[in-house]
């Protein structure tokens, strides 16, 4: 059975799909959505922000790695090219960088130079180091992580990579910076991480194959924004498609009498209001649904 990676967006929202279920749905959910691959948000947003080659945020807690992750993307999220990378695609990736995590936690809990002590801090500066060396060595590219997606694990040379690495953060982190500061308050500091950053690590054999150049990286771009186009036509379609053409009849002549309209409106709402003997473009469902915001913020449905 193939199984998914549950993403919660609220704290227990993985108990709580299992509310109500009888024991044999509860098996299945279970079986398709197993426990270790619940991915919270906090982990998320802590993981996305090392290889972000911030590290010392990471060491911060989760709650302020989280309210990191959040202002960037919300950044980026305003920016409509920027806002469809964010489809599938990432949610792929973003799941590959969690496995790399994992990997990394498992390596160094089982590594002989480990004394069982700041295990997350050595993980965090870990990939962010990681992350680092892919850069340098690729001229600016990345992992691959679609290759650690369909296999859903990290391969004997991306093992050997990261362990290497760990061992070079450990050195890093130990002892910290100032006398008498320990190391979990050392890692939380910008100092730290320039030093982590800047330290060498050796490249191990096939860690390039690895990887992605920058015009590999750009072409994944490419299709992931023309893919986000499409996703995100066809769900504003399904929206319009939903609501019904009478309900587009009252939205025309609502915005008419407020003077909302704008000159491209009138062509898209024609194939709206004979819904269904009309479908409107994934264009012009994208442009009815802003008339609707524009008509609702004037007190329309109120």
């Amino acid at each position: 059975m193939q199984t998914h990676w549950f993403y919660e967006r609220a704290r227990g929202q993985h108990l709580n799909e299992q509310a109500g279920l009888t024991a044999a749905q509860k098996d299945r959910f279970l079986r398709l959505n197993p426990r270790k691959q619940v991915i919270k948000k906090t982990d998320l947003a802590k993981v996305e922000t090392c290889f972000e080659l911030l590290p010392d945020i990471a060491c911060r807690g989760a709650e302020k790695s989280f309210v990191e992750f959040a202002i960037r993307i919300s950044k980026e999220w305003a920016d409509e090219n920027r806002r469809l990378l964010y489809g599938d695609d990432w949610f792929r990736c973003a799941v590959a960088r969690v496995i790399l995590l994992k990997t990394a936690e498992g390596l160094v809990s089982n590594a002989a130079w480990y004394d069982e002590g700041y295990r997350a801090q050595i993980v965090a500066y870990s990939l962010a180091r990681l992350a680092q060396l892919a850069r340098d060595t690729s001229n600016g590219g990345n992992i691959n992580w679609s290759r650690i997606w369909i296999t859903q694990s990290a391969d004997d040379v991306l093992c050997e990579q990261l362990l290497l690495t760990a061992e070079a953060m450990a050195g890093v982190l130990r002892p910290p910076p100032q006398a008498g500061q320990n190391i979990s308050e050392g890692a939380k500091q910008q100092a730290c991480r320039k030093r982590a950053l800047g330290t060498d690590v050796e490249e191990v054999a096939g860690f390039r194959a690895r990887l992605l150049s920058p015009e590999d990286q750009k072409t994944a771009r490419k299709t992931a924004r023309d893919v986000g186009r499409i996703d995100q036509g066809l769900q504003a379609i399904t929206e319009v498609m939903l609501k019904g053409g009478p309900f587009w009849e009252d939205v025309g002549l609502y915005a008419r009498s407020r003077n909302l309209f704008y000159p491209e409106d009138e062509q898209a709402l024609f194939p709206a209001v004979n819904i269904p003997k009309m479908v409107p473009t994934g264009k012009q469902a994208e442009r009815l649904i802003s008339l609707l915001v524009r008509c609702e913020d004037s007190g329309f449905g109120a």
